[in-house]
């Protein structure tokens, strides 16, 4: 359904497909009759599935699972491009003269937030925001959105264990996400990030690229920090650029930028034309970026480190719906305190200061407040497979900051030069067809 918009609810009833008959021509229902049919049989599933996972069965979908599905169900069926906005849809006819897209029906947006708080309600002392503590008490966002992409945990709503994560040794996305100058690393520095993506991320103070004073993308600073090479811990200085530093704690678990160290050896990763990871390769990133979120920071094909990590494929994890949950209360009833107090739960697991803390002029003001939710679930859930439905469900795929046709940019790949590289440049032109 999120796919292609409605499909035809195939009868109870077996038939061959593969053969031309009346039983296997089956007209497409209307988007409302698939949400209703998704929706009842969610219904019914919530009320047999178990209540919780078994650690011998950890990926079972559970009744959580059944309501997260109807409650993000109701979400998209809620959204300008499936609830009137978008006229085209409206006027499409079948061939018997059916409308199969429905005129704007602002109840679906309380139907939707009455989903959403079936699942909150359900989700309490089941379902929690993953969080690690020193042992001083002390909460470590670093290791919290690390290691939430590692394990099954109580953040998981829904996972599979058909992914590719793969090892060291592989083609699969960890060593496609490794660099390919990485001692024994058989890395094939092949999945990038996009400059877009880089810009999405707020600084440490809070606050967008465009709106902090911390933020600088000229020039390079001098940085010392303790790194691991093999098997020791040693203190090292280096050049990085002013663009990189000051970001938040997301940032550095999502992207591998140049200059910075991987996580096994120490070495620096570079992406300039004769660096080790540059474009002189078919397997290459494009941007200069590599994805670096999901990676597990133990492989390496060396010695005796482990070559191989089982991590499950996060479908649904709560941080998605309590973003969900203050989208649609802010399309209900904007003055809903509750709104910025679950945006500002997700920012606080982040490791950055709350809205209501440094944008209190946003409360209250529905426009203000969707941008923010959006900007969030940009940087939460990037590479989890969200963005590209999210911009079409809002009809935005075409505005500023959000456009999905156009050049798109990372640094320059043919520069010879750690200085030249620094330059933002468009390395393909995306199309967008509305």
């Amino acid at each position: 359904l999120r796919q292609y918009g409605p499909v035809p609810i195939v009868p109870d009833k077996p038939f061959d497909a593969d053969t031309p008959s009346e039983e296997a021509s089956v007209e497409r229902n209307t988007y409302d009759e698939c949400v209703d049919y998704i929706c009842n049989d969610m219904e019914k599933a919530s009320e047999f599935l178990q209540e919780t996972r078994t650690q011998q069965f950890q990926n079972i979908p559970t009744k959580g699972a059944a309501l997260a599905i109807r409650a993000k169900l109701w979400v998209y069926a809620a959204s300008p491009l499936l609830n009137g906005s978008y006229k085209e849809a409206v006027e499409l006819r079948d061939n018997e003269g059916k409308q199969l897209f429905p005129e704007y029906d602002a109840s679906k947006w309380q139907k939707a937030l009455e989903a959403l708080q079936d699942f909150i309600n359900y989700s309490e002392g089941r379902y929690e925001l993953y969080k690690v503590y020193s042992k001083d008490g002390r909460y470590n966002p670093d290791a919290s959105l690390y290691e939430l992409f590692q394990k099954y945990n109580n953040e998981i709503i829904w996972a599979t264990t058909k992914d590719s994560w793969g090892s060291v040794d592989n083609e699969g996305f960890q060593r496609r996400s490794t660099p390919r100058g990485v001692r024994g690393s058989q890395g094939m520095s092949a999945q990038g990030v996009t400059q877009e993506l880089v810009d999405a991320f707020f600084m440490r103070d809070g606050l967008s690229i465009k709106e902090s004073p911390i933020y600088s993308e000229t020039g390079f600073s001098t940085v010392t920090h303790n790194v691991i090479q093999l098997a020791d811990t040693v203190e090292v200085t280096d050049t990085i650029f002013n663009m990189y530093l000051n970001r938040e704690p997301r940032f550095y678990q999502t992207v591998m930028y140049a200059g910075r160290r991987w996580h096994v050896g120490g070495e620096q990763v570079f992406f300039h034309k004769g660096a080790k990871d540059d474009n002189s390769s078919t397997n290459n990133c494009y941007t200069g970026y590599l994805l670096y979120k999901r990676v597990n920071r133990t492989l390496y094909s060396y010695g005796s480190y482990p070559r191989s990590w089982f991590r499950p494929g996060i479908l649904f994890r709560l941080a998605e719906f309590y973003l969900l949950y203050a989208e649609v209360l802010n399309e209900v009833n904007p003055s809903d305190k509750r709104i910025i107090e679950y945006v500002d739960k997700v920012r606080e697991r982040a490791g950055i200061p709350l809205l209501k803390d440094i944008k209190p002029g946003i409360i209250g003001n529905q426009e203000l407040q969707r941008e923010a939710i959006r900007q969030e679930r940009r940087v939460e859930l990037c590479t989890e497979g969200q963005r590209y439905f999210d911009v079409r469900r809002w009809m935005c795929a075409e505005e500023e900051g959000y456009k999905q046709g156009g050049p798109v940019h990372g640094m320059d790949m043919n520069a010879t030069d750690l200085e030249g590289f620094m330059k933002r440049t468009a390395f393909e032109t995306r199309i967008f067809e509305k």
